[in-house]
């Protein structure tokens, strides 16, 4: 249990870092959480076809909110203390990322093919954003080592993933077929890490400088055990992230105009 709380405590130490400290007014890494978490679960309620989705949504976060504060922060001391302020900033976070959710992929106001893109830059950009918070990059190029996250690693893969999504997008709608869809960008992505580290490292002459290496191919391609994984996994995690939203948009884009017809 210890051991657990440690964990979690230096696994998660990133995310409290501050963006905008003003006053009353205060957001950090954590604020992105609250508002990404917002948005999930009002597709979740939606999916589910959940009645007064926008009271159960207040009522989780807020519920959240007080067990982080009892718990999570008070008991186990997991997280840096918050003012009342602080808390009410989450709550309004998290309905606002629900309401973003709703305008996005509730109404008609939106194309179809245009909330599928951004399904695709949202799924892309979660991965990059944790990733790059998880496994802090630090590059030999200034300023970008200066924070928790590496600006241009976390650019570099949200490009990288949202090119990955599409490319598996395309080939499962002529397909029809997601596991050939997944193989195929596998190995497109796994053919492209030899040429792409090459241009990064040998070309720009960028490498990362934070964390040992213990497998070298060549001169420009340097691994450890989380890097692999990584690539291991990316192509399935990015495609398994994308099915799961896109289902969850749909569903609660039938939702809320069923919900609409009715009143």
């Amino acid at each position: 249990m210890k051991e657990g709380l440690i964990f979690l405590r230096e696994n998660l130490a990133w995310l409290q870092h501050v963006l905008i400290e003003y006053k009353l007014l205060y957001f950090d890494l954590w604020s992105i959480v609250h508002f990404l978490t917002g948005g999930l679960l009002f597709a979740i309620l939606s999916a589910l076809n959940c009645k007064q989705h926008w009271k159960w949504l207040f009522i989780i976060i807020t519920g959240f909110e007080i067990l982080e504060a009892t718990v999570f922060i008070g008991i186990l001391k997991l997280f840096m203390p918050e003012k009342l302020p602080d808390v009410f900033i989450d709550i309004l976070l998290g309905m606002a990322g629900g309401y973003w959710v709703f305008l996005m992929f509730g109404k008609n106001n939106t194309g179809m093919q245009t909330k599928k893109h951004v399904v695709m830059l949202v799924t892309a950009g979660v991965i990059a954003f944790f990733w790059t918070g998880f496994y802090p990059y630090q590059l030999n190029i200034y300023p970008d080592n200066t924070g928790p996250i590496s600006i241009t690693t976390f650019l570099f893969w949200w490009v990288t993933g949202y090119l990955l999504v599409l490319i598996f997008h395309k080939i499962q709608t002529r397909l029809n077929n997601r596991l050939y869809s997944i193989l195929t960008i596998s190995l497109l992505f796994y053919l492209l890490l030899i040429p792409f580290n090459y241009l990064i490292s040998e070309v720009f002459n960028i490498r990362e400088i934070s964390h040992q290496h213990n497998l070298v191919i060549g001169s420009f391609i340097s691994l450890n055990s989380s890097l692999v994984k990584f690539y291991l996994f990316l192509p399935l995690v990015l495609a398994s992230a994308y099915s799961c939203f896109l289902y969850l948009t749909r569903k609660t884009f039938v939702h809320n105009n069923r919900s609409c017809q009715k009143e």
